[in-house]
């Protein structure tokens, strides 16, 4: 694995992000034969109607893979792993996995408490000493239970997104953020809790979280594809650094990773036009979702899940330990399109707990650029179902959550609904909510301004107490944004009116994460007091 240091993950963007957010070896791919598929009579069409909906869900390609009780009844793969690139995806090409990492993260937690080394209600503070908050009674009374339940109101930041930071100093930085939310007292998704449960893994095993993970989970499952870095399977110049940065070689494809079965994740371009993206670190957030996989790996994950720790034979994790991650810990919303309405929702620790057709329903979603992913489990029944995709959308898991909802209903012996016209109908209303806010955007500009000074008072260094600096400069006629480090978050900024301006981002998806609007303050001194990076914080001027 890569020596460098870990990178980031975490973003939101302005008004948009608020309501979407919601949203192999180095060297050689495994050349092992593909596994036999039991045949399932209810899945025998499952192919044809994946591959007859890839257009209308706008995918250049995904993978599915289905189990029940101890066997793979269904996997494939359908469309390309590059647009423009006759290579298609099969069951075994990589796809980068998001925060269904979280699941994994639990159980390397969990298996060191079926080790006897921590215990769920164990405080931070006894793995991590250093670890701090800005409030003392949250910081000496957090759990890692709280972390892995999304209860500990941890403060949130965008910045691991836009920097190089590493992973503890990501963390160190907790003690600087005011939004702390009561401890307990309501669910907060919160990413930065799961880098500080992979720390604590770190420091109890004195192994990289990554390394522990494969020792401890991949290898009893089989899962010899997966990895738990992208840089453990891409060149570090093929990877975008941090979350919203940019790889910098530039741009990257298949061709890229010869020898490899790796698709690509697609975003669009300003002009609204698909594009291919680089894969993008998570790794100062690792545990939070850093992982690499194929649905045939995570087939194996999700037939350990279902049979309470055991694969073939093989007692990966303590049947209490499953039982735990998989029970409700704090009330939550749902992710599911078509969970039972009136029904409580909860999540566990790495699972979102609701109900299907009265069955126990946990699942969990993926959202690294252009890989949206999905991993759902009837437990009641032994089934589970993994939805890896190419293709950044604005919907939260809606494709992914058709083809679950076809083939629960199929394994429970339920007659067909019309599942497509329900995704599509709320795929048209998100659609048409992103274009009012938009229009809204657009109506609220004052046309004919200009900046209160000229171009170059603009230009220098801005920093905060928690991230930054970044520089903004001209790039021959072009005004442009760079935080410090290759690959780092970066923009070209255009006057939208008065002294706001747009920044859109080299990275991020071009979608939900492609731009958002920049303001200064100016004083009666026709000085610059602060600059508004958007959702990502407030900065000054680095000579104040």
């Amino acid at each position: 694995m890569s020596t460098r240091t870990k990178r980031p993950i975490t973003a939101s963007r302005l008004a948009v992000g608020a309501i979407l957010a919601m949203w192999v070896a180095v060297n050689a791919f495994s050349t092992d034969q593909t596994p036999v598929i039991d045949s399932e009579p209810r899945l025998s069409d499952l192919g044809q109607y994946i591959e007859s909906s890839l257009l209308e869900w706008d995918l250049p390609g995904l993978a599915v893979a289905v189990v029940l009780n101890d066997k793979v009844i269904f996997a494939q793969g359908f469309g390309v792993k590059e647009l423009g690139k006759d290579d298609p995806v099969d069951a075994k090409t990589l796809f980068q996995i998001g925060s269904t990492t979280k699941a994994f993260a639990a159980a390397t937690l969990g298996a060191l408490v079926d080790d006897g080394l921590l215990q769920w209600d164990d405080p931070v503070v006894t793995h991590l000493p250093w670890f701090a908050l800005k409030d003392p009674s949250v910081t000496r009374n957090v759990t890692i239970r709280d972390l892995l339940a999304h209860r500990s109101g941890m403060p949130a930041h965008a910045f691991p997104a836009l920097t190089l930071l590493n992973a503890r100093e990501v963390a160190k930085r907790a003690h600087m953020l005011d939004n702390q939310t009561p401890l307990r007292e309501a669910f907060r998704y919160s990413n930065q809790a799961y880098g500080i449960a992979g720390l604590i893994v770190e420091e109890v095993t004195g192994r990289d979280w990554g390394d522990w993970l494969k020792e401890r989970l991949l290898s009893p499952l089989h899962m010899s594809n997966s990895e738990g870095s992208p840089y453990s399977i891409w060149e570090d110049s093929y990877v975008a650094p941090a979350f919203l940065g940019t790889a910098p070689s530039g741009q990257v494809g298949i061709e890229d990773a010869p020898g490899m079965n790796v698709a690509m994740p697609h975003g669009v371009d300003r002009d609204g036009v698909r594009r291919v993206l680089a894969w993008q670190s998570y790794d100062n957030l690792q545990a939070a979702g850093s992982m690499a996989s194929n649905v045939m790996d995570m087939a194996n994950w999700l037939i350990m899940q279902v049979n309470a720790g055991d694969f073939e034979g093989v007692q990966v994790l303590n049947a209490t330990t499953v039982q735990e991650m998989h029970a409700p810990q704090i009330s939550s919303q749902s992710t599911f399109l078509f969970t039972d309405e009136g029904r409580p929702v909860s999540y566990g620790m790495g699972w979102t707990r609701e109900t299907f057709k009265g069955k126990t329903y946990l699942s969990h979603g993926g959202g690294i650029f252009g890989f949206p992913a999905y991993a759902a489990l009837l437990p009641e029944i032994k089934a589970g179902i993994v939805v890896l995709a190419n293709g950044s959308t604005w919907t939260p898991y809606y494709p992914h959550q058709e083809i679950t909802a076809r083939v629960f209903s199929r394994l429970l012996d339920l007659e067909d609904e019309d599942w497509k016209s329900r995704t599509m109908t709320q795929t048209q209303a998100i659609l048409e909510q992103v274009d009012q806010i938009f229009a809204a955007q657009d109506a609220a500009r004052v046309k004919d301004t200009e900046p209160t000074l000229p171009l170059s008072e603009y230009l220098g260094t801005y920093t905060s107490a928690v991230s930054g600096p970044f520089n903004i400069f001209m790039d021959g006629d072009r005004m442009r944004l760079q935080f410090e480090g290759v690959g780092a978050f970066s923009g070209e900024l255009e006057h939208w009116h008065h002294d706001d301006f747009r920044l859109f981002f080299d990275g991020g998806d071009g979608q939900a994460y492609g731009s958002s609007l920049v303001t200064f303050t100016v004083d009666t001194q026709e000085t610059i007091q602060q600059l508004e990076l958007g959702a990502f914080g407030v900065y000054r001027p680095a000579n104040q």
